[in-house]
């Protein structure tokens, strides 16, 4: 299995306010920044873990500069864009709090309904696993995604074998990033491994 890496964007400020974010792009806030800094910094400590590591990114502002952060702290001159780990869609509920989706009658309760779950005019987490299935089957080298929380899901349960009902309970803390390899899930921040 080929070694993969996953770190979420840094915070922003659409995050802080509970919005859904979806394809709509955002910048990190001040916060955002430091993890992205934080995790770049985590990165760069391992270069020997990294050096044959391609790195791809979602096009998404969030994402690219997290990444630029990252590119910046391991000397790399480029990276790839993938637009099959941009984010989720939420369609219609793309700008709304999430609390108002969560008390919304036509939102799910139990987690296998959400997973199956398509919003008005976006994607389920069904269509986000067959996304990145396609994506992690041209994978040819080891490859660090610099992404988004629904989408990480997605990737994180694909690699890991993981059914509906764990995807998309699945944590995707900022300013960590995570290890995917040999089909594992296991978190790491500036302390070493999470629990």
């Amino acid at each position: 299995m080929t070694p993969l890496l996953f770190v979420r964007h840094g915070e922003t400020d659409w995050n802080v306010q509970g919005l859904i974010q979806g394809s709509i792009d955002t910048d990190l806030n001040p916060k955002g920044h430091e993890q992205a800094r934080s995790v770049a910094q985590l990165l760069a400590a391992r270069p020997d873990r990294l050096a044959g590591f391609d790195i791809i990114v979602s096009p998404q502002h969030r994402a690219m500069q997290t990444a630029g952060y990252i590119i910046g702290a391991l000397g790399r001159n480029g990276h790839a864009v993938d637009v099959r780990v941009r984010e989720l869609g939420f369609g219609a509920w793309e700008g709304k709090p999430f609390w108002e989706l969560k008390a919304s009658p036509i939102y799910p309760a139990d987690p296998e309904g959400r997973f199956f779950w398509r919003p008005e005019g976006g994607e389920s987490y069904e269509d986000g696993i067959a996304r990145v299935k396609h994506f992690h089957a041209e994978l040819e080298r080891p490859t660090l995604i610099v992404a988004h929380g629904a989408v990480g899901r997605c990737l994180m349960g694909f690699v890991a074998g993981l059914g509906p009902r764990e995807i998309v309970n699945l944590p995707t803390p900022q300013g960590c990033y995570c290890d995917l390899s040999e089909g594992r899930i296991a978190w790491f921040d500036a302390n070493g491994p999470r629990a």
